[in-house]
């Protein structure tokens, strides 16, 4: 149902389209948050939490700049506290096996992690108010064990077991707890009494999905004003789309009425343009093909006339020749209508044939140019036959190419007076066959479409065999051409010769 409603409305194609590529565009920013953009922001919670670890780590020996925490704008809800560790860098316990956990003041006294109260934080020096923010500075710690949804005492506990028990230098870890992303920094330290410690600095992870959801906002706005955006777009592309669909209509009717008006230069200008050309060439065939149907027509009734009108004689016994002549003449006329039917098969059904026949070769025209007039010498013998062949090779095949000199040779026997002369030479890569009548010259109006399927001047001459000879000559990469001369007519065929590549 979808795929039907899709093909018949533009809109939804242009919309879905539409959708398609924002889909994409919002897969391809996904990915990049996913993989670029979440490495690259995890690298700089990882930097800050650095930077103010070791600003934690030195401030017994060195005075903190109180400026530069809000300089870190990543580490909302960092934390950092101190594990009591023994002379050997193990994690000290207290009596009931728990690690001695503690937290400085401005007094420097150490208290354990279960009497921490909800304001008892691990003392910095306060940042500027200026500088408090969202995330800016060292945030505080006065918000509960779960004010940023996991048990902190836990969460302590959890990160002491991560220390290996050994002195260490700001041993980066990574690690998941409870569903939860943790950055953590451990250094060994040893205070001015010489107590030895290890400092860890965390941040839990807030996942910061503003930019995705923002581009998926955007995405949807664009998805909903793109469907209006494809409505207005598809009903202005289906108006000029709608009306060359009537024209066809008409068109495919044969109703040649004035032809539709180009508004446009564009695309459908342009299709508009080919579409009333179309109909141009359209009413010339259909032209020629009433011309030509009525001239076959004629050509086809007249024999059948003429046999039916001796048979008739013949069966009356009023012939006015003897009855011998009078079979002559319909075996005559039979074999003109066999002829003429024989050509309108062979032009139909030419294409196909030539197409799907795969049997060329080698043919020496000049052996082929000598067996076909050898043929037509005996037709009249009154032609006086001028020759003029070279031996020159061409590819085809010989039932075709003979079809076609035979059907120029015929045509020009048909209008010859007193000569046919007949050349074969090379020039270039081709062999040029001249084939010359003195009959009457051709007039230049039906010059140029001689060689046009269906074509019949109002005489009814020139029939279908140029038509069939064109066929087969360009089919072979050949052109023919017709050419007055000061008294008669030479059809010039070209033929690429063999070896020779033709188009």
């Amino acid at each position: 149902m979808f795929n039907k409603f899709k093909f018949k409305s533009l809109t939804m194609r242009i919309w879905t389209t539409f959708t398609a590529f924002i889909l994409i565009i919002i897969f391809s920013i996904s990915l990049v948050y996913i993989f670029a953009y979440r490495r690259t922001r995890e690298n700089a919670i990882m930097g800050d939490l650095k930077t103010v670890h070791q600003i934690v780590l030195e401030r017994e020996e060195n005075s903190i700049n109180q400026d530069r925490f809000g300089e870190f704008g990543n580490l909302k809800g960092s934390r950092y506290f101190t594990v009591k560790a023994d002379e050997s860098w193990k994690v000290l316990l207290d009596s009931s096996g728990n690690p001695v956990i503690k937290s400085e003041s401005n007094n420097k006294k150490e208290i354990q992690e279960p009497q921490l109260g909800p304001n008892q934080n691990i003392e910095m020096p306060p940042v500027n108010k200026n500088d408090r923010g969202a995330g800016q500075g060292i945030p505080n710690f006065s918000m509960g064990d779960k004010g940023f949804g996991y048990n902190e005492k836990d969460a302590k506990k959890w990160m002491v077991n991560l220390i290996s028990g050994e002195k260490v230098y700001e041993k980066q870890i990574k690690e998941t707890y409870n569903g939860r992303k943790f950055f953590i920094i451990i250094s060994s330290k040893e205070t001015t009494g010489g107590e030895k410690q290890y400092l860890v600095s965390y941040v839990p992870s807030m996942q910061d999905n503003s930019l995705l959801y923002t581009v998926l906002g955007i995405g949807l706005t664009f998805i909903v004003i793109g469907f209006f955006t494809a409505k207005l777009i598809a009903n202005y592309l289906s108006k000029p789309l709608k009306q060359l669909e009537e024209y066809t209509k008409r068109i495919a009717h044969k109703d040649w009425t004035d032809p539709i008006e180009v508004k446009t230069v564009d695309e459908i200008g342009r299709l508009v343009s080919s579409m009333n050309t179309m109909q141009t060439e359209l009413q010339k065939i259909d032209r020629e093909e009433k011309l030509f149907l009525q001239s076959i027509s004629h050509d086809l009734k007249t024999p059948v006339m003429v046999i039916m009108s001796h048979a008739d004689a013949i069966m009356d016994g009023v012939y006015i020749d003897s009855i011998e002549k009078t079979a002559e003449i319909i075996r005559d006329e039979a074999i003109s209508l066999e002829k003429k039917i024989k050509q309108m098969l062979y032009l139909n059904t030419l294409d196909y044939v030539m197409s799907n026949t795969n049997e060329d070769t080698e043919i020496n025209l000049h052996k082929l140019m000598h067996h076909i007039i050898n043929r037509f010498e005996v037709i009249k013998s009154e032609i006086d036959w001028n020759l003029d062949l070279e031996e020159l090779v061409i590819n085809g095949n010989v039932e075709k190419i003979q079809v076609a000199i035979e059907n120029i040779l015929d045509n020009g026997l048909r209008y010859a007076k007193e000569q046919i002369s007949v050349g074969l030479k090379k020039q270039g890569n081709f062999a040029i066959l001249d084939i010359y009548n003195d009959g009457p010259i051709i007039d230049q109006i039906h010059m140029n479409r001689i060689f046009d399927n269906l074509y019949k001047d109002k005489t009814g001459n020139f029939g279908l065999g140029l038509a069939i000879s064109k066929k087969i000559i360009n089919f072979y990469g050949g052109e023919i051409s017709a050419i007055n001369r000061d008294k008669g007519v030479s059809f010039i065929i070209k033929f690429p010769l063999a070896n020779e590549d033709y188009v």
